[in-house]
């Protein structure tokens, strides 16, 4: 890498590109079309902001839950891939961003030395 610093440029910005589309496009679980019908079901007289909520999956098993062990743990399990994908997304995007910092260091280093 040190003899050709622009694939350490072009790698990082492709890395940041990754990380932040990630970023960009993830967000909470969607939930399945039973569980969202339910859930629209149950809140429909409580507002359309309520009702746009139910395609996220905990928040749909929060409104349509009938025992707290199960509704806790669906919960949980979307909590977890939510977060395993943002941490993934937030990695790209550090990783892609030092090995940009270090690709512009690197070319202003050698156009000042004149390699």
């Amino acid at each position: 890498m040190k003899k050709n610093p622009v694939i350490l440029l072009v790698l990082g910005l492709a890395l940041l590109a990754a990380g932040g589309l990630m970023s960009l496009t993830g967000g909470p679980p969607k939930a399945d079309a039973a569980l969202t019908s339910q859930c629209r079901e149950r809140i429909k007289d409580q507002g359309s902001d309520m009702l746009a909520k139910c395609d996220e999956k905990a928040f749909a098993v929060t409104m349509t839950a009938t025992d707290a062990n199960s509704a806790a743990q669906a919960i949980s399990a979307a909590n977890n891939s939510e977060l395993g994908s943002n941490s993934l997304s937030m990695f790209l995007i550090g990783l892609g961003g030092v090995l940009t910092v270090a690709g512009i260091f690197m070319l202003r280093k050698r156009s000042s030395t004149g390699l």
